[in-house]
């Protein structure tokens, strides 16, 4: 089915499946997480660790959601898939990632205008930052990233890259809301930059 944004899909697929509670990361759109309670779902968080990874186990029979992170969690995605049934991905940064899980969406809006040239970009400022990057990318040759993310060791070195890549004339968003320092997700909120990719 066709939607406009991935909030629109995921309510069809709570309204479709009569889902009453979900599982969801911490580290998530608002988006998302308004949609999940605005349907009247409860939302069940869970925590992530370094590799995007979620931090614990699920009931089997739970419906879990999982962003397939900046389109860099291909292969989590493919761990997941083979242990819970009910896994439905989130691919809003990840429009070319094939469909698997029980569900999964998409946000095309996201990627209008793209040019063909975005995976050789990513590979460029992996090759340019990838010494210095902390998160271990590890992604499959086919796979078309939303952005690079690049994990900074200090939330000083982060300002100081986004300083210098808006003055290349590159839009830099941070995301998503501040989460509590004692979160492992708190880094990713503070120190991890997400460089456009054209």
């Amino acid at each position: 089915m066709r939607f406009n944004f991935a909030r629109d899909a995921l309510r069809q697929i709570i309204k479709e499946n009569e889902i009453k509670e979900i599982y969801i990361p911490y580290y998530l759109c608002d988006v998302i997480r308004h949609t999940v309670v605005l349907e009247g779902v409860k939302p069940l968080f869970y925590h992530i660790d370094d590799d995007f990874m979620p931090a614990q186990n699920f009931p089997q029979e739970s419906f879990i959601l999982y962003p397939n992170y900046f389109g860099i969690c291909d292969k989590n995605v493919d761990k997941l898939v083979k242990i819970y049934s009910k896994l439905i991905v989130d691919n809003a940064h990840a429009f070319y990632a094939k469909p698997k899980g029980f569900a999964a969406i998409y946000s095309p809006h996201k990627f209008k205008g793209v040019n063909v040239n975005r995976r050789k970009e990513f590979d460029k400022y992996h090759e340019l930052y990838g010494m210095k990057n902390l998160l271990k990318i590890d992604i499959p040759q086919d796979a078309v990233p939303f952005c690079y993310p690049f994990l900074a060791s200090s939330v000083e070195e982060a300002d100081e890259l986004v300083k210098n890549l808006k003055q290349q004339g590159l839009t830099i968003y941070r995301y998503w809301n501040i989460l509590p320092e004692s979160y492992n997700e708190y880094k990713f909120y503070s120190r991890l930059v997400p460089v456009t990719l054209s």
